[in-house]
């Protein structure tokens, strides 16, 4: 057979195939331009405005809630804050706190606004349960050792919690600095050295 016989040949069989498809009721290949223009339909727009329960992919899981109130009484905090309404700034920073209160920074933040308003013991419940919460931490041994030695004057917690943020992190300067002070408030210049 030559060339233009197994052309001929595939022609006549895909002629019977078709017929053959059509016999059998297959539906025949649409083209595009044989769709009539009623049959194409632009999609819908979900207007999610009016919904008023979120999408399933979209909610939060109980925990997500939780650290999302968190996040909000944070964000209040630090308004209240920058107002210069301390107390209010108090309040949202303890509801963070109470939702998480491995938040160490904001722990010593919240610390360090009750020492200064002289509430000692409110901001030694704040470090210890930041210290609880994240025993590996040394910052919260760090600011209940000044808590300690500078308004309570009770030095011996005070190097005690000092020694317990040194062991935590051995390689940083904040808890030898942090003994060198305390030590200098005893007046004991040899150990203070030591620190050093």
């Amino acid at each position: 057979m030559t060339r233009g016989g197994y052309a001929a040949l595939l022609a006549l069989l895909a002629a019977l195939t078709m017929t053959a498809q059509v016999a059998a009721g297959a539906p025949k290949r649409a083209t595009r331009a044989a769709a009539p223009r009623e049959a194409i339909t632009k999609p819908q727009l979900l207007d999610d405005s009016t919904v008023l329960t979120p999408a399933k992919d979209l909610a939060l899981r109980p925990d997500g809630e939780h650290k999302a109130e968190a996040l909000a009484h944070f964000v209040e905090g630090v308004n209240f804050e920058e107002n210069g309404e301390m107390e209010s700034a108090l309040d949202a920073y303890r509801e963070v706190l109470n939702v998480d209160p491995g938040q160490v920074e904001l722990a010593i933040r919240v610390a360090a606004l009750l020492s200064h308003d002289d509430d000692y013991p409110g901001a030694i419940d704040v470090l210890k349960d930041a210290v609880k919460a994240k025993p590996n931490a040394p910052a919260p041994y760090l600011e209940l050792a000044f808590i300690y030695a500078k308004y309570l004057k009770k030095l011996p917690q005070a190097v005690e919690y000092a020694d317990k943020g040194i062991s935590l992190d051995p390689k940083s300067i904040d808890g030898y600095q942090r003994l060198f002070e305390i030590e200098i408030a005893v007046a004991d210049e040899k150990k203070a050295l030591e620190a050093l």
